[in-house]
Order: structure tokens, then C-alpha cells, then sequence
């Protein structure tokens, strides 16, 4: 993965070619200039700078790190990014690896100089979506990102950070904290090698991930030419859906959304404008009978199930559903967040009722 002057997709055909790097490490100059794939001038920068030094030291710093490397042909490697135009040569990640097989993930994005507005809406959407389940994706970097983390982090989804350096460096630094929790209860992942640092042409780059980690992705407050359209265009390639929260029409930190809104891009006021493209509740009832008793429910999970039976049997507040279901209360919450979606349940002053 490293090697900085031969350029990722120039990685990628060998790969294709040798299948693996040991392959390539051991070739001759002739053979690999035979491929035409590099240059002479970048065949001697190879034979150059070719060395497992730097390998070894990576691995025993990763080692002592509680950094993984995840190949591209590795089973954990997520086959949304696999699948990418140029796709990562592999992830470098520390954390939860299993927010990488997400089943519901949404990228976050906008501006770095927020407004209010703009900070309160990051905090809403990703703590609303993921209590119910869903892992948000962003680039921790600072405003939007950076709120976006904060708010699912602690929550059912968890969340994914994706870095423009090295997984050794924080940046910005102002991140720290968010930084180092996320890599102890969320995940954070890059393409970019130990100790490369936040260069201007890394961030497009590592847009991509977010948008290729991502099943949709909501903006937040951008302007019209910024990172975040670059995220977009790249969403838009993959066949994603694009969200927008609409701002002041007079504000330039709103027009890049705005623009979005008048392309195409569905407009959202609230986290269920998102929900709803995913979650969807089977549910067929008897015409013959419509009382609650006597409907024929399939819920999507068991545990939805069980609850949906608890209440039938008089179950009615969230602690006897807890004591009775043997559930933790985070994901009884999560699942009755989900059924009151789907208009299965209505709570009312700490009430449950089967609608």
C-alpha cells in the first residue's frame, strides 16, 4: 500500500495482474516494465526505494496499537468499497470491525465553519438514526463531521470515521478526544499509509469511502463548491441516494444543499424522511377483524415480536418490557423506536399501545 509516486490505480492493475504484493516485490525491472503499466522513470523509483523496513516497523507499531490491516481480498473487507471505480487496496482500521457489516449505514457530511443551526441538525439526525440501528459515516473532520460522531457514537448504530492521513494521526487536533473514544467504541478506518500526513488531495480521495460505506447520504449546510459535493458526485456514481436538510436561502453555507434540492435530491425535515426508504414492516392484518387481538402481525425481527406479544399480553411501559423480555433497555428502546415508525405502537406519556 504505500510506495507514494506510483498512484493507487496504478496499484490496483498490478494487483489484478499478480494478485498479490509479494508478487509484485519480487519481480525484475524488466518484468515489470513489460506490463506497461509504469513509467521507466517510476521503475526506478521502485527499485529505489524498495525495502521492508518501513513494512516491519509499521507492523510492530500496528501490533502494539490494536491496528488491523484488512487486504482487499480479505472476507472482511467491505464489498460496497470492493466494488468502487478504484477501489482501496486495503483498510487500515482500529476498533469496532463489525460496523463494517452494518446492515443500515448513512454518511453525514457539510460544512467545517457551521452555523448553530447547522451543528444542532448534525447532532439530531445521527443520534435519531442511530438509536434505531443505523451506523453513521463521516470524515471526523472538524463542524459537521465532527458533531455527526458525537452524536452516534454512544448510540445502537455506532459510527465510522474515515481519515485523510495515516491512522496514527489525529487531525485535526481539536478532535482528539473524539479521536481516541471512537476508536475505542466506534471504528475509524483509512486507506493512507502510517504517518502520511492530511495533504490537500487526500481528502477527495478518501470522500469516496464515505459515500462507497454508505447506503445514502444526507448533507448538511454546503456551499456550492465544496468537499462535500465532492462526496456527492461520488455518491451519485454509485447509485446512492442523496438527502438534503434545506437552510436560509440567503446564506451562502446553505446554497451548495440547496442546489442539491432543486437537482433532485430529496429533501428531509426530520430522521423518519431518511427511515423510510429503508425500514420496511410487513404487516397484514385481518379485514375481518381489526382490533389489535386479533391482527396478524409479521414483525421484521423476533424481538419485535416479542414485544409486539408483551403488549398484547398487558405489558405497557418500557421496564416491564425490559424485565419481561430479557432484552437490554438500549435495544427495547431501539425496537419500539422502530414499531412507532411503522405506526405498530403509539407511546404516550410512557405508554405503550397497540395501535
Amino acid at each position: 500500500m504505500s510506495l507514494e509516486k506510483i498512484s493507487i490505480k496504478q496499484k490496483n492493475m498490478l494487483l489484478e495482474q499478480f494478485e498479490s504484493p509479494e508478487v509484485i516485490f519480487s519481480l525484475s525491472s524488466e518484468a515489470l516494465a513489460k506490463t506497461k503499466i509504469i513509467d521507466q522513470k517510476t521503475l526506478n523509483y521502485f527499485f529505489k526505494v524498495r525495502s521492508l523496513d518501513k513494512a516491519k516497523y509499521d507492523l510492530s507499531y500496528m501490533e502494539k496499537n490494536n491496528i488491523q490491516l484488512i487486504p482487499r481480498c480479505d472476507p472482511e473487507f467491505p464489498e460496497s468499497l470492493a466494488n468502487l471505480y478504484v477501489p482501496p487496496l486495503g483498510l487500515y482500521a482500529k476498533g469496532n470491525l463489525s460496523l463494517l457489516q452494518a446492515p443500515l449505514t448513512i454518511g453525514i457530511i457539510g460544512s467545517r465553519n457551521p452555523t448553530v443551526a447547522g451543528e444542532k441538525y448534525a447532532k439530531l439526525f445521527s443520534r435519531s438514526l442511530s438509536s434505531v440501528g443505523v451506523t453513521i459515516v463521516s470524515g471526523l473532520a472538524d463542524g459537521i463531521d465532527g458533531k455527526s460522531h458525537w452524536g452516534s457514537v454512544n448510540e445502537l448504530g455506532g459510527t465510522i470515521g474515515v481519515l485523510g492521513t495515516g491512522l496514527d494521526i489525529c487531525y485535526p487536533r481539536v478532535n482528539k478526544k473524539l479521536f481516541e473514544l471512537m476508536a475505542e467504541k466506534a471504528l475509524i478506518i483509512t486507506e493512507f499509509n502510517l504517518g502520511e500526513k492530511p495533504l490537500p488531495n487526500h481528502f477527495p480521495q478518501r470522500n469516496r469511502i464515505i459515500s462507497g460505506l454508505s447506503q445514502g447520504v444526507l448533507v448538511i449546510e454546503a456551499r456550492t463548491k465544496s468537499g462535500s459535493l465532492i462526496t456527492v458526485n461520488h455518491a451519485l456514481e454509485q447509485g446512492k441516494n442523496i438527502y438534503v436538510i434545506p437552510g436560509d436561502i440567503g446564506g451562502t453555507k446553505w446554497a451548495g444543499g440547496n442546489q442539491l434540492l432543486k437537482e433532485g435530491a430529496k429533501l428531509v425535515t426530520n430522521p423518519n424522511d431518511i427511515l423510510e426508504d429503508y425500514i420496511v414492516f410487513d404487516q397484514t392484518v385481518n379485514q375481518q377483524n381489526e382490533s389489535a387481538e386479533q391482527s396478524a402481525l409479521k414483525m421484521a425481527t423476533p424481538d419485535e415480536q416479542l414485544l409486539f406479544d408483551l403488549i398484547q399480553k398487558g405489558y405497557h411501559t418500557i421496564d416491564e418490557l425490559v424485565a419481561c423480555s430479557g432484552l437490554p433497555i438500549n435495544k427495547v428502546n431501539s425496537l419500539l423506536t422502530m414499531m412507532e415508525i411503522a405506526e405498530i405502537i403509539l407511546i404516550k406519556y410512557g405508554n405503550i399501545v397497540l395501535i
